[in-house]
C-alpha cells in the first residue's frame, strides 16, 4: 500500500503569499501518498482528531510538504516505531503534532516520540484527542512558562472559558489552586455548566453585559488566563492585582497592540503571550489527571470518518464560535 486516503487542505497560507484558505478548500484525497517513518518516527493509524478552526489561517514556510493535511490533535495505535522507543506496536497514542509537518485528518501520520504520551484506560479516540492542545496550552501557560503562574490559594479569571482550552483551564486551575483558592469564569453559551467544572462565580458576557463590574466586585484576582483577546483582554486588564499576572492564548487588544502596548499591560502586572508546543511528557501528566479524575474532556460535536461535506460543515460550525469544548473527527 503506496497511498491513503485523506483530507486535504488545497490553499495554503505561506510566509510568502497572501493566500487566504476557507472551508471549501477542505478536500477529500483518496490517494494522497502514505507517509514513511524516519528513523526516529513512528507511524500511527490515526482513529480520531480534533479540529482547530484557525489552522485554515497558519502561515507554512514555503518548504513545508504539500498538499497539506490538517488537523494536528490527534489519537491512534502504533504501527511501527524505532528498536529503542518508548512505545511499542499496538500502544493507544495521542498527541500535538509539530505545526510544520503533517497534521492527522488522515488514515496515518508519522510523528516524533517527544509529541506522544500513551492514552489513559477508558478513554475514547475522540476524547483524547480533544485534550492535547486544550490540556497542554494550560499546563504551558499556568504551570511551566514564567515560572508557573498559579499555584495554591491564586485567584483566577479564565476569559473565554466555555471552549475547549477555557474549560480545560477552569478544570485544571481548581484543581491547583485548592480550597483555599478562587475560579472566576467568563464565557457565552453554556457558562453555567462551568460550575460543575470547578468555577466559584460564572458570568455569561451575552446576558451579563457588565461582567467587568460584577467581577470587580469580587475583588481583584491574581492571574488573568485569557482565552480570547481583543477588546475582551482589554477591558479586563484592571482586574488584576498590580503585580499580578495575565497569560493569553488571544489577539493582542486594538488600543495595546505591538511593544509600547505590552509596557502598558506591564504596568498593572506581568503579561505574556505564547503558541502552545507539542510536548509528550507533559500530555503524560494531562493524562494523569484525568486518570485520577481531576479532569473531563470537553467534545462540542464528532464529525463521523473522512467525509469531505462533514469535515467542512463541522469546520464551518467551529469557525462560528460559541461551541462548548473541542470539535473532533473520526478516521
Amino acid at each position: 500500500m503506496s497511498t491513503m486516503h485523506a483530507i486535504n487542505l488545497l490553499k495554503v497560507p505561506s510566509w510568502s503569499s497572501s493566500t487566504v484558505a476557507s472551508t471549501t478548500d477542505l478536500t477529500y484525497n483518496p490517494t494522497h501518498p502514505l507517509p514513511v517513518p524516519s528513523p526516529t518516527q513512528l507511524l500511527i493509524r490515526i482513529h480520531a482528531t480534533a479540529i482547530t478552526p484557525y489552522e485554515l489561517s497558519w502561515e507554512y514556510p514555503p518548504s513545508a510538504t504539500e498538499p497539506r493535511i490538517p488537523c494536528h490533535d490527534i489519537a491512534g495505535v502504533v504501527v511501527s516505531a524505532p528498536e529503542d522507543s518508548g512505545f511499542q506496536i499496538g500502544d493507544r497514542v495521542f498527541g500535538l503534532l509539530g505545526f510544520y509537518g503533517q497534521g492527522g485528518l488522515a488514515e496515518y501520520t508519522v510523528a516524533e516520540e517527544k509529541y506522544l504520551a500513551k492514552i489513559p484506560e477508558g478513554m475514547g479516540f475522540v476524547e483524547a484527542a480533544s485534550l492535547g492542545r486544550a490540556g497542554l496550552t494550560v499546563f504551558e501557560g499556568l504551570r511551566v512558562r514564567n515560572g508557573g503562574v498559579v499555584r495554591e490559594g491564586s485567584k483566577v479569571l479564565v476569559l473565554g472559558a466555555t471552549g475547549a482550552v477555557g474549560r480545560m483551564g477552569v478544570q485544571c486551575i481548581r484543581h491547583w489552586v485548592g480550597a483555599s483558592g478562587k475560579v472566576i469564569a467568563m464565557g457565552g453559551e453554556g457558562t453555567a455548566e462551568l460550575k460543575s467544572l470547578g468555577a466559584d462565580a460564572v458570568f455569561n458576557y451575552r446576558e451579563e453585559p457588565n461582567w467587568v463590574d460584577l467581577v470587580k466586585n469580587l475583588g481583584e484576582v491574581d492571574v488573568i488566563f485569557d482565552c480570547v483577546g481583543k477588546k475582551t483582554l482589554e477591558v479586563a486588564i484592571p482586574l488584576v492585582r498590580n503585580g499580578g499576572k495575565i497569560v493569553t492564548i488571544g489577539s493582542p487588544p486594538p488600543a495595546i497592540s505591538g511593544v509600547k502596548g505590552w509596557d502598558e499591560v506591564e504596568k498593572r502586572g506581568d503579561g505574556f503571550f505564547f503558541i502552545v508546543d507539542g510536548d509528550g511528557d507533559l500530555l503524560g501528566e494531562v493524562a494523569g489527571l484525568y486518570e485520577k479524575g481531576v479532569i473531563k474532556a470537553s467534545v462540542s460535536n464528532v464529525v463521523e470518518g473522512l467525509s469531505e461535506k462533514g469535515v467542512q460543515e463541522g469546520w464551518a460550525l467551529a469557525l462560528k464560535g460559541g461551541v462548548k469544548g473541542k470539535p473532533g473527527t473520526t478516521v
